[in-house]
C-alpha cells in the first residue's frame, strides 16, 4: 500500500525535468539506445503535474500507467479506510 503512495508522491513532487539527470535506466542496465519504456518517468511526472500534453510527448504509455497508478492509489486508500473503520 505504502509503495504506491510513495511512487505517486515522488511523481507529484519532482518535475519531469528532474528525471533527466543521468542515463536512462534501460540504457544504463542493458546498453540499449531506445526502448518502449523510454520517457515513462518523464511522462508520469508530467502527468501528475497536470501537463498532459507533455506527458504524451514523452511517452504515450502514460495513458495506461498514469490512470493505473491513480487507480492503485485509490484502491489502497479505500482498503486502508475500510481497515480503519472495521477497527
Amino acid at each position: 500500500m505504502l509503495a504506491v503512495a510513495v511512487v505517486v508522491a515522488g511523481f507529484c513532487l519532482l518535475p519531469p525535468e528532474a528525471w533527466s539527470r543521468g542515463p536512462g535506466l534501460w540504457r544504463a542496465l542493458f546498453h540499449l539506445g531506445s526502448c518502449p519504456a523510454c520517457g515513462t518517468l518523464h511522462a508520469l511526472a508530467a502527468f501528475f503535474h497536470g501537463r498532459f500534453g507533455d506527458a504524451m510527448d514523452y511517452n504515450r504509455n502514460v495513458l495506461i500507467t498514469g490512470p493505473g497508478l491513480v487507480a492503485f492509489a485509490v484502491e489502497d486508500g479505500y482498503g486502508l479506510v475500510r481497515k480503519l473503520v472495521k477497527g
